[in-house]
């Protein structure tokens, strides 16, 4: 199952390109569309739009120049070749990144401070990850995990009986965490969330406390009541355009 707010933008961007069909073939713009390049217009939009979430500078700039050759006709560039826009897509990216170094990296918040560096560098010890779980990871015993994903949908079981970080990256997609077998190192457990257009489950013990410390945008966060006196759970971290949800599970 997708992610809501994923399915909301995909249904949202399919209506649309229906509507632009029908206007084209009506012959209601000033100039033809056509079929693909509609649907290539949805793609590529899509692929903006989620770059640019993530701070994805190559991917947005090469989703416009993508756009610009679907378009190169109406916007009477047809003298420009394919390839000559995508050179000049991969030397303005060089050029900005060059410029802004550091601005375009994604906002990472680990133990309630933000970090200047990428989610893949959180394979470093440095930042206490030391347990990534992958596609075909079901359970780990990780003191510190980290879990990243893009467009995916995963179910992650924690078996750690010295549990101290849980941190989630995701963006469009689904991620149900289960905590309910895992016991902390200390009096709590520090979840640094980091998700786009994602729904988070969290699942666990009865008997656990959640302190919510999210920044949420055009989101959801959903916690089951529970007057539990047990191992503290502390939210922190952004949600954007998703819907985090925490579940106690019953003995």
């Amino acid at each position: 199952m997708k992610a809501k707010w994923s399915r909301i933008f995909w249904g949202v961007g399919l209506i649309a390109a229906a509507v632009f069909l029908v206007i084209d073939q009506l012959h209601l713009l000033p100039f033809t569309i056509g079929f693909w390049a509609i649907f290539w217009t949805v793609v590529f939009v899509a692929s903006l739009i989620t770059s640019v979430i993530n701070k994805n500078l190559y991917g947005a700039i090469f989703s416009i120049a993508f756009l610009v050759i679907v378009y190169a006709k109406p916007l009477h560039i047809s003298a420009l070749s394919p390839w000559t826009i995508l050179l000049v897509a991969i030397l303005v990216s060089a050029g900005i990144s060059l410029i802004f170094r550091n601005s375009f990296k994604p906002t990472i918040i680990i133990n309630g401070k933000k970090v200047n560096a990428n989610w893949s560098d959180l394979i470093n010890k440095n930042f206490k990850a030391d347990n990534v779980i992958t596609d075909n990871s079901f359970g780990v015993d990780s003191d510190n995990v980290v879990i990243s994903g893009k467009m995916t949908e995963a179910s992650r079981y924690i078996h750690s009986q010295n549990l101290k970080t849980v941190t989630i990256d995701s963006s469009m997609g689904d991620v149900s965490v289960y905590l309910d077998d895992a016991k902390a190192a200390g009096d709590e457990v520090i979840m640094n969330i980091n998700t786009s257009m994602c729904d988070v489950d969290v699942y666990i013990p009865s008997d656990w406390q959640v302190e919510n410390n999210m920044q949420n945008s055009l989101s959801d966060v959903d916690i089951d009541h529970s007057k539990g006196t047990g191992t503290k759970l502390i939210l922190q971290g952004r949600n954007t355009m998703g819907d985090l949800t925490v579940k106690h599970v019953k003995d």
